[in-house]
């Protein structure tokens, strides 16, 4: 029962970010990417399987929810590949407690980087279509999303381990 709550949390996040791609980019010149935001927050406190299990669920949500992926599958590959290693990078995250507060962030700034270069690799074989300009917006509108958002889903992610919600 404990344990659904967490996974019940972490999937509605998934599914308000998912929803949120879909309806942006017919507002926005690159709408921020709130899937990584989610995959970040808890690839960063919880280790690379979670972050990859997480990034997985988010890619798959963003590969079925329209307007979708191109090919099947490659969202969800990119979200488990960047939170893997974002879950990796926690403990070089943590080790200074002076870059403390700005790691996390460099450390979502690098993974969105990751993942707007292959959709600017998809653009670019003719996959999906995607301007420089698009995505660059993309990646500025994550970061800045991230600096408001990533400090309150990690206390999420920490009340919920202390809860032994998880």
């Amino acid at each position: 029962m404990t344990r659904a709550l967490g996974l019940t949390v972490r999937g509605a996040l998934l599914l308000l970010g998912a929803l949120a791609m879909s309806v942006a980019p017919r507002s926005l010149p690159g709408p921020p990417d709130l899937v990584l935001v989610a995959v970040a927050g808890t690839a960063l406190l919880r280790g690379p399987w979670a972050g990859a299990g997480m990034g997985l669920a988010g890619g798959w949500l963003l590969d079925v929810v329209p307007p979708g992926a191109e090919p099947m599958g490659a969202s969800a590959l990119t979200y488990a590949a960047v939170g893997a290693l974002l879950g990796l990078s926690r403990r070089y995250v943590a080790a200074s407690p002076v870059v403390l507060p700005l790691a996390p962030l460099a450390a979502v700034a690098l993974a969105s980087l990751g993942v707007v270069m292959v959709r600017g690799v998809a653009t670019a074989a003719g996959i999906t279509e995607a301007g420089l300009v698009d995505l660059w917006w993309t990646w500025a509108a994550t970061v800045l999303v991230a600096v408001l958002l990533l400090p309150p889903l990690t206390g999420l992610e920490r009340w919920l381990a202390v809860r032994r919600w998880t």
